[in-house]
């Protein structure tokens, strides 16, 4: 057992408390409490009592202190946060918090959790009840027997949408007897029947749709708290008799089945009857409340606000929602507690007339890293007073540090790794793990020393490294959807318009239907998939569709190489010099490395250490690094940058940090120096707010060698700007620079190592990546803590922006607000102030002069500003962790990549950050800003970035792959095309010798595709056909075999038959066979000429005597004589054959 929390059991008045819980007194008090003390008392409560427990405090700040501090005792505590009301209407919302809480209702229900902590803002909120909340709740169980459509029925009821693929939360889909149920963002849970039997159940990875673990049971909880008790129909019937005028658009989108946004303002309506989380939380639990004063004003002003608001409302002639009338006051709360045991936590030892009152005596205890004397002084005064005196010192490393200042003083300690060990010697105890401050208590003798201020935070143990990163690698691109553009190998640009089922006799076969110009159709047989790609081209514009049988594909294909030859000249000899470059190869780490890596203040993700370890490999060796590191807005990619820095900065190399704007510049340097301060490092800044003399200062000091790293902007890129020895180039936002700027970087020199960062990679970083001329790292998991932003997608309001504005200043939080109109922003910056008089409003916009951008951006950063009006200035990287509300004006003119990197600007804390993502009011959409709106509704949880810039990749087109020519050429080839072009042009520039894969034909008379009772989804039909298709392997198709019987069940013949004819295509491609037909039952094997070897002819022979004849010419072929009109034996027959050769 834990050492405090032993010795508070040990406690005399302790047990009379546990005595008295016991024996049911309640309410008691228990007085002189500080805070940091709550958490340990209510834990050795629970393990005293074995009774479920819940925390009621006054706020959202003092319950996240008290769940840090508890789960540093126990992990298994929960905190259910209030809900979002808001009085307007909205497109959509994103929904981590709808899932948050209805996580901590299905553990309180199950009982999987003991300590559940929570605010009076939330115990004031009504819900749906308990019992109707969980009267569909579904329990499966291995062998029981179910009734499958009364499942489907009830999935809907627990809020569950069905969709053809489980892609996330909330989802369930069914194929044939296959029943796939998300139950987390990436695991879902897969329910095989046999009939109506369960024939197993198993976890799912979601982004790999593949198995990964069988269980024998699983309950399905609802998917949220927002599910119907009663039919729409009714709930409109409802709404409809309500006194108000304005509800017609609300009893629409309610009966088209988006009601969700709409439960909070009717949910009287929706729900007869309605409960607090109070009533969920069980009969015998006990209800700890702290600090009841402070609860009860906290309850008051909430409703003195409510009241306020609805007051603006009913002026405003708005509809009031129901969950603000209907919100819970103290004494309600008080009554729903009925007979729950109920104790008092308070601070100071207060006369509150309670007859079963504890007092115990606490003291705060809070050293800083200056005070190590104070602290050494009171630990010997501790030991001196026979005090037990515990460190909590963070990390493993920091119980070192603790132990090497204990030795300098002569302290006698004890390091004891598990904090849960218990037999301990008389000395003082050093130990991992933190709370929010330290403290003593003088009843039971002890004094712990720990706090955030004095260690930093402890590294959490490690979770499993999640195999999300590892399916962002593989990159496919989007299904095909009919009337998408296809690009055939073969026959060029068409137009796909749905798979087509063949009979012929007794043979059925898939085909692809393409239409080409003048109503001329294609048709693909499905094993040669792999020769079509979905086009994506260079701009918005359709492109011209092919006519079949004209050479003009060829033609143009010809036009396009050519003009690709001047263009990969240069980018060959730029690679070239790069593989061949013998460049720096750094140093292993040093012990300095070692040291500055543990003073990082926060925990990295495991991903950020995979990436950190990618890099530094790179360095130590000599070839020049080029390496992408993609990571999401915020997500640590900056301090994997400041390792590399420091570890080219040991080996005496320079540092080149490059960012995109001055602002930026300026942040960045802040934070190098901070964190480099306790290390003998030289670090400048470059940019053009440093006067022509300090330039010329720093730009000598570089050449010197007196600077070790350089921050800056593309001043950096001068031509008066030399390195004495440049070891390092770092690019931050790499999107931010113009090819030229790139380029320049590249011919600074040759052999440095290279490292660029991007939150969301463009199309050109993207596939270079991909096709391997670049190394590329992901970070794809948020930092701990880190909350998702919650994001709102509607249309424009001032009222909405207003009182976003307000709820946004009330918590002394900054807004920025995007607007990107130079010649408007004074206007709009003039228009918010008169919406909110009490704010302080600034603008910012590119086309300012350095100076006054910088002051402006200054003020913001110190305060003084905290509603900036800016232009898409934004996007550059700048890190205000106070700002936390974004709202962005007409966000259909932006670009995906743009708003997503704009809304990363905020949430950088672990406070919660709001994105309102507004459109205008009747303004009739673009198709593709319509495409990206919806793309970001579909994004508004974390780590899509990767996503975004292939959506993105789809609506803009690819944008030009290789720097500043037209998208004219990718427009008339399609991407894969001209990569594919590209890639043959390199080889021929590099006298490497370009071989086009053979094309193999299959014409048998065998029955091969995929039964629509199997696969009823066309585009899962067509990604299973790709995968077959692309399968080069045995290995390749016995993996694509794993996967489909694990999504879709056993693989009926036809579609064995069809594996079959990738295997046989395959080994074509190996013996120089370019088609395999059919003439009544003998089966034909037609030989490239070119690689054709006689030999073979006399091996055969011998083999198969009279059952084979040889036909030579400019076509030779093989005829294998066979008699039974059978599939499996036609199909073993040619394998067979194929394996002699």
């Amino acid at each position: 057992m834990n050492r405090i929390i032993e010795n508070l059991i040990q406690n005399e008045k302790f047990k009379d408390y546990i005595e008295d819980l016991k024996s049911n007194v309640t309410p008691i008090s228990i007085l002189g409490l500080v805070d940091v003390a709550k958490s340990p008392f209510v834990y050795a409560t629970q393990e005293e009592i074995n009774k479920p427990i819940c925390i009621v405090t006054y706020n959202e700040i003092q319950a996240k202190n008290i769940l840090k501090n508890l789960k540093y005792f126990y992990e298994d505590v929960e905190y259910f946060p209030k809900k979002e009301i808001v009085t307007y209407g909205y497109d959509v919302e994103s929904k981590e918090l709808l899932y948050e809480r209805m996580e901590v209702l299905n553990k309180i229900y199950s009982r999987k959790t003991k300590i559940v902590i929570t605010t009076i803002e939330a115990c004031m909120q009504c819900m749906i009840t308990k019992k109707e909340l969980y009267s569909n709740t579904i329990k499966f169980e291995f062998d029981k027997e179910y009734n499958y459509e009364e499942i489907k029925e009830k999935l809907v009821k627990l809020g569950y949408e069905r969709v053809e693929l489980i892609e996330s939360k909330g989802q369930f889909s069914v194929r044939g007897d296959i029943l796939d149920i998300s139950i987390t963002e990436n695991k879902g849970v897969r329910i095989e029947f046999w009939g109506d039997e369960i024939d197993s159940i198993r976890y799912f990875n979601i982004s790999s749709q593949r198995s990964i673990e069988e269980i024998r049971n699983i309950t399905i909880y609802p998917s949220h708290e927002y599910i119907l008790s009663k039919s729409l129909e009714d709930i409109c019937k409802s709404i409809e008799q309500l006194d108000n005028e304005n509800t017609e658009e609300d009893i629409e989108r309610i009966k088209s089945g988006n009601y969700i946004s709409k439960i909070d303002k009717y949910i009287n309506c929706f729900y007869d009857k309605t409960e607090t989380i109070l009533d969920y939380i069980s009969k015998d639990a006990v209800i700890f409340l702290d600090e009841v004063g402070k609860i009860k004003a906290r309850n008051k002003n909430i409703l003195l606000d409510n009241k306020s608001l609805m007051t603006t409302l009913i002026e405003k002639n708005r509809f009031v929602p129901q969950i603000i009338e209907e919100l819970k006051d103290y004494e309600y709360i008080e009554q729903s507690l009925g007979k729950k045991s109920i104790v008092y936590l308070e601070n100071q030892d207060l006369p509150l007339n309670r007859p079963n009152s504890f007092s115990f005596t606490y003291k705060e205890l809070n050293f800083y890293k200056s005070s190590t004397e104070l602290l050494i002084d009171k630990v010997k005064e501790g030991i001196a007073n026979k005090k037990e005196v515990i460190i909590l010192a963070g990390n493993e490393d920091n119980c070192i540090k603790v132990a090497n200042l204990f030795l300098e003083n002569e302290i006698t300690y004890k390091i004891i790794k598990n904090k849960k060990e218990n037999k301990i010697d008389k000395c003082v105890i050093i130990t991992t793990g933190i709370l929010t401050s330290g403290f003593e208590c003088f009843d039971s003798n002890i004094i712990v020393i720990t706090g955030e201020e004095l260690f930093y935070s402890e590294k959490k143990k490690r979770k499993k490294a999640s195999s999300a990163f590892k399916q962002g690698e593989k990159i496919v691109f989007a299904d095909l959807k009919p009337g998408d553009y296809v690009v055939h190998k073969s026959h060029g640009i068409g137009q796909f318009v749905g798979v087509n089922t063949i009979r012929t006799l007794d043979i059925t076969k898939d085909y692809i239907k393409i239409k080409y110009r003048g109503e001329d159709y294609l048709y693909v047989p499905t094993n040669d998939l792999d020769n079509i790609r979905k086009f994506i081209g260079g701009g918005e514009a359709e492109p011209r569709l092919n006519k079949l049988g004209s050479k003009e594909w060829e033609k143009t294909k010809a036009k396009v190489k050519s003009n690709l030859r001047e263009v990969a000249q240069n980018l060959i000899e730029l690679y070239a010099k790069r593989k061949n470059a013998k460049g720096f190869a750094f140093s292993k780490d040093t012990p300095w490395q070692t040291q500055f890596e543990n003073d990082f203040p926060y925990t990295e993700t495991d991903d950020q250490l995979r990436c950190i370890d990618e890099v530094k490999k790179d360095m130590e060796k000599s070839l020049p690094m080029d390496r992408l590191l993609c990571g999401d807005v915020g997500y640590g990619k900056t301090e994997v940058a400041m390792r590399a820095a420091f570890k080219a900065v040991m080996d005496q190399k320079q540092v080149a940090y490059l960012v995109p704007t001055t602002v930026l510049a300026n942040q960045q340097y802040e934070s190098f120096r901070e964190r480099m301060q306790e290390f003998p490092i030289r670090i400048e800044l470059l940019n053009r707010f440093k006067t022509p003399k300090e330039q010329k200062k720093v730009i000598k000091k570089l050449k010197l060698g007196e600077v070790d790293i350089v921050i800056g902007t593309h001043r950096i890129l001068s031509k008066d700007v030399e390195f004495k020895d440049l070891g390092l180039l770092i690019i931050d936002e790499e999107h931010r620079f113009g090819v030229k700027d790139k380029e320049k970087i590249k011919e600074l020199k040759e052999t440095i190592d290279v490292l660029t960062m991007t939150a969301t990679p463009i199309p050109r970083t993207l596939h270079m990546s991909i096709v391997g001329i670049r190394d590329m790292s992901v970070i794809y998991e948020p930092p701990q803590n880190r909350k998702p932003v919650q994001t709102y997608v509607l249309e424009y309001d001032p009222e909405v922006i207003k009182e976003a504005i307000t709820k946004e200043l009330e918590r002394d939080g900054q807004i920025f607000y995007l607007f990107n109109n130079v010649e408007r922003i004074i206007a709009k910056a003039e228009e918010i102030q008169n919406l909110v008089p009490e704010a302080r409003v600034g603008f910012a916009h590119g086309k300012m002069s350095g100076t006054e951008l910088e002051d402006i951006m200054q003020e913001f950063i110190d305060g003084k500003i905290n509603v900036l009006v800016c232009t898409t200035i934004l996007e550059s990287g700048i890190d205000i962790p106070n700002a936390n509300t974004i709202i962005v004006e007409n966000a259909d003119r932006l670009g995906l990549a743009q708003l997503y990197q704009i809304r990363g600007r905020v949430g950088r804390s672990n406070t919660q950050a709001y994105a309102y993502i507004t459109y205008k009011r009747e303004k009739l959409l673009s198709e593709i800003a319509d495409k990206r709106l919806k793309a970001i509704k579909e994004f508004t949880e974390f780590g899509s970035g990767f996503k975004i810039a292939m959506r993105d990749l789809e609506i803009r087109g690819a944008g030009s792959l290789l720097g500043e020519i037209q998208h004219g050429h990718m427009d008339q080839v399609g991407y894969d095309t001209y990569c594919k072009l590209l890639d043959e042009v390199v080889k021929d520039m590099k006298g490497i010798e370009y071989k086009e894969e053979q094309e193999v034909q299959i014409d048998l008379n065998v029955s091969s595709y995929i039964p629509d009772d199997y696969i009823e989804n066309t585009s899962q039909k067509i990604e299973v056909y790709q995968n077959i298709a692309i399968a080069k392997t045995e290995e390749d198709i016995q993996d694509v075999i794993d996967e489909i019987t694990d999504r879709y069940g056993n693989i009926p013949k036809e579609l064995e038959n069809l594996l079959d004819i990738a295997r046989i295509k395959n080994l074509c491609k190996e013996k120089n066979i370019i088609k395999i037909t059919q003439k009544q039952n003998n089966i034909v094997f037609f030989f490239n000429v070119n690689e054709f070897d006689t030999a073979i002819i006399d091996i055969l022979v011998k083999e198969y005597k009279d059952n084979i004849r040889f036909s030579p010419g400019t076509e030779p072929y093989i005829t294998l004589k066979n008699k039974e009109d059978n599939a499996k034996v036609i199909l073993k027959k040619a394998k067979e054959f194929l394996s002699k050769l």
